[in-house]
């Protein structure tokens, strides 16, 4: 494929080629026919001449001597020799010398003395010709010319005006993974190539942002995995240091089971998130009683409520949207997850459901020790946590609250959070509401 400054001279060069042609054809077709239109009125005028003569220079009396009379007339006349005159039953009054093979003929009738006279005036077209083929030879040869000089001006001009994508092409090459931070120069000009430079720098941009996630990511990930992972070594090292009876090795073995299944969930989310978010939820999705889902889940978990001395109030009403139960039901359950896991003993958890129309609110509330401002908007970004030594201390990877926005998301909806330090967290699942599709 030839360069694009290329291809634009060879465009310009075949319009102008083109136009130059068409052009050139005009100017000669033109030409041609004023030339051959002006020779046309001077023979006629030479045939009106005739006319005009006889009837001047002769009578009725003296109409015998028209033949002499025509013959010093067309003496005295440019190309007079090529003039002809008949009189109707009389036969030619003035014959005309051998006609040239390029010319044009212009023929005339008059009646005079009771006679009616044919008159024929031939005009050569050798200086037409010759005219018409000087215009030709000088399009001929300045056309080539022309192009010369258009196609070098073109491929210049291309080669100036795309010199700045050159530029960029260069930068972006320059640009690795170790370099993100780098950014195309805009040229001032304001238009197509500075957008084109902003579109790049935008690219760059959302390029450096998913890397630098990635990054990070990939090194929480890492982090988070070498904790259990050192921990089922350790456990294996130790029973393997010195023969143990069968309960050592019991208690050590449910040790690696447990540290196998804290793995397993920590793989599993990782790779639920890897794929893409969250699973497709459009299939499982229909009408679904939030408020007797929620009433489940907190039967469910009232033995862990009751574990850790914590008291679960419940206002739920019954609320319908269109979901996929689990995942709602997932939901809830990381922020009640959440809520245990930071509500001290004999604190408060409150889970209830909000009708506002034409949306549902899901909300749950503690009264433990909160999350401060300026940590606030960053809960839901993946391994984020507000206190790391805390939350390993209490099971947490730092991924049920991105687990969590990101099903709320997949529904149309949104998860929020308020909080003060020391009055507890609020959570707030809002999801477009669904009439009840039966008595209820």
């Amino acid at each position: 494929m030839l360069p694009i400054r290329v291809r634009l001279t060879l465009i310009y060069s075949a319009l102008l080629f083109l136009a130059l042609f068409a052009s050139g054809t005009a100017v000669v077709t033109l030409l041609r026919q004023r030339l051959n239109a002006r020779l046309d009125e001077a023979l006629d005028r030479r045939l009106q001449g005739v006319e005009n003569f006889l009837i001047r220079e002769t009578t009725a009396a003296t109409a015998g001597k028209i033949p002499d009379e025509l013959a010093e007339y067309a003496s005295t006349q440019p190309e007079g020799h090529l003039i002809e005159v008949r009189e109707a039953g009389n036969g030619i009054l003035l014959k005309s010398d051998p006609v040239p093979y390029a010319s044009r003929l212009r023929t005339r009738t008059f009646g005079m003395y009771g006679k009616q006279y044919d008159t024929k005036a031939w005009g050569s077209t050798e200086a037409i010709a010759e005219s018409v083929e000087e215009i030709r030879f000088l399009f001929l040869w300045s056309s080539p010319v022309l192009l010369a000089l258009i196609g070098l001006s073109g491929y210049w001009l291309s080669s100036r005006s795309l010199r700045p994508v050159d530029e960029m092409t260069q930068a972006a090459r320059r640009i690795g993974a170790e370099d993100l931070a780098a950014r195309l120069r805009v040229p001032p000009s304001n238009d197509e190539i500075s957008r084109l430079a902003e579109a790049w720098n935008e690219m760059l941009k959302r390029l450096e942002d998913s890397f630098t996630r990635m990054q990070r990511f990939t090194a929480d990930a890492a982090h988070e995995l070498r904790t259990p992972l050192a921990a089922l070594r350790t456990t294996a090292e130790l029973s393997l240091r010195r023969s143990r009876n069968n309960d050592e090795y019991q208690q050590a073995l449910r040790q690696v089971v447990e540290i196998s299944h804290r793995m397993q969930a920590l793989s599993e989310t990782l790779l639920a998130i890897a794929r893409g978010q969250v699973p497709n939820i459009e299939p499982g999705k229909v009408t679904t009683n939030i408020g007797e889902l929620m009433d489940s889940l907190a039967t469910e978990i009232q033995p862990l409520i009751d574990d850790k001395g914590l008291h679960l109030v419940c206002n739920l009403k019954p609320v319908f949207a269109e979901v996929d139960a689990d995942s709602i039901r997932r939901v809830a359950a990381i922020l009640l997850d959440n809520a245990m896991k930071y509500t001290p003993r004999d604190g408060t958890i409150t889970l209830q459901t909000e009708d506002l129309g034409k949306t549902i609110v899901l909300r749950v509330t503690d009264n433990g020790s909160g999350i401060p401002a300026d940590e606030l908007p960053r809960i839901f970004d993946r391994f984020y946590r507000v206190d790391a030594s805390r939350d390993r201390q209490t099971g947490g990877f730092g991924l049920g609250l991105a687990i969590a926005r990101q099903i709320a998301t997949a529904h149309g909806g949104s998860l929020e959070a308020t909080s003060a330090v020391g009055n507890g967290s609020s959570f707030a699942l809002t999801l477009s509401k669904t009439p009840a599709s039966g008595g209820c």
